[in-house]
């Protein structure tokens, strides 16, 4: 079986795609990669087995085009050419779609084929574009629709044969809101790292050195208000009188939208000394910097986007030792209580924040415990290796069909 995967993105800007590309490689399937080509890597290579094909189309014209699809669709005739393509020239006869937004163009290139199509959703996306500042701004709004996603919602899951969710309380939102949609053509997949290739990458010495003297917060992914970011900034003003040698390490891109903001903390005279900022890194140096800092954070706004699944930061946190501090979303809440892996604090309440961040501070003895509780969870149940059988097994019922 040849599965072509459909991705809007680079191949490795989000780590559930390769995860998930290599498993099924590693368990027999050949799998090719259809996504973006923003920064002149060759058009066709193989990596880990996993054959990724590209197409070249800037970050600027495919933010453009996304954002306008709800108004002029051709971003998903674009794609839905290319799809074609990909699937005449290396034969496809498997379609895996990511995110809920490519599976219109994936049906419309499979309309004559009749392959079958898995659709994988890495969020609640309906409800995440609610929280986009790009998406809600007068005169963006009037041409991205934001709203319109809700009502397509339907129709696009009804596209698919299949559809890929983070954990099975989604599933049943989904299920409750359209009960014409199967709860057998549901397969759960979190988004849990491949602890073998993450715990063999290289640890930089130096990078660990530099932040010996000072008590260390981390937090690594997009940043943006959706994800939290005024939250952090508001509980770092409330520690830096308690705790004179604490930092507050951010890595990852800002939403355009609220790079102001942004910048504004950044120049904030009380703040500015206490951050270090590292707008990327590659995902390869990540181990070292999560083994440099004392606590990890996720300050995400409490909503419907949110309670659709864990992001991958959480697991890789857990996996490198590091007691977490998390909003009390519900799948999060739920880990937390089971796992006994760090604090969640009350949505929204920077003053919460910021004590479950002082009694860490306090305990370094409940800090270590916390931090091997999370490792130990992820070694035994949250990894790639338990939740890729369930990926397995999809596409093992899929080659049975006749």
């Amino acid at each position: 079986m040849r599965i072509g995967m459909i991705l809007d993105n680079e191949y490795l800007i989000d780590a559930r795609v390769p995860n998930e590309a290599r498993y099924l490689v590693q368990n027999g399937y050949e799998v090719y990669v259809l996504c973006l080509n923003f920064d002149q890597r060759p058009h066709f290579e193989t990596v880990d087995g996993v054959h990724i094909v590209r197409f070249s189309l800037s970050r600027r014209w495919k933010n453009i085009l996304f954002g306008t699809v709800n108004t002029f669709p051709l971003y998903d005739w674009i794609w839905k050419r290319q799809i074609s393509r990909f699937i005449d020239r290396y034969q496809i006869t498997a379609l895996h779609a990511h995110d809920l937004y490519m599976i219109k163009a994936a049906h419309m290139a499979n309309r004559k084929r009749h392959l079958p199509i898995t659709v994988d959703l890495h969020e609640n996306y309906p409800e995440a574009v609610k929280g986009y500042t790009w998406a809600n701004r007068i005169p963006r709004k009037w041409l991205a629709r934001p709203e319109i996603w809700k009502k397509k919602e339907h129709r696009y899951l009804s596209y698919a044969d299949h559809i890929i969710v983070l954990i099975e309380s989604f599933r049943q939102t989904i299920c409750s809101e359209y009960p014409d949609l199967a709860v057998k053509n549901f397969v759960e997949y979190p988004n849990v790292p491949d602890t073998d290739r993450f715990l063999s990458l290289p640890v930089d010495a130096s990078v660990i050195q530099r932040q010996q003297a000072f008590f260390t917060l981390l937090y690594f992914g997009v940043i943006g208000v959706r994800r939290g970011m005024e939250l952090c900034f508001e509980a770092l003003k409330i520690l830096i009188p308690q705790i004179p040698e604490i930092r507050l390490m951010l890595i990852g891109p800002v939403d355009k939208a609220d790079q102001p903001l942004f910048l504004q903390y950044m120049n904030d005279a009380m703040l500015k000394e206490y951050i270090d900022y590292y707008p990327w890194i590659d995902i390869k140096e990540l181990p070292s910097f999560l083994l440099a800092s004392d606590v990890c954070v996720s300050a995400a706004i409490q909503s419907p986007q949110h309670d659709s699944g864990i992001g991958n930061k959480i697991f890789q946190y857990m996996l490198f030792e590091r007691p977490i501090v998390v909003t009390n979303s519900k799948p999060i809440l739920k880990l937390v209580e089971e796992t006994s892996c760090g604090f969640t604090f009350e949505d929204l309440n920077a003053e919460d924040m910021a004590e479950k961040i002082m009694t860490l501070y306090r305990q370094p003895s409940l800090r270590k415990t916390m931090g091997q509780n999370g490792k130990n969870a992820v070694m035994k149940k949250y990894n790639l290796q338990n939740a890729g059988k369930n990926l397995e097994k999809l596409y093992r019922f899929i080659s049975e069909q006749p």
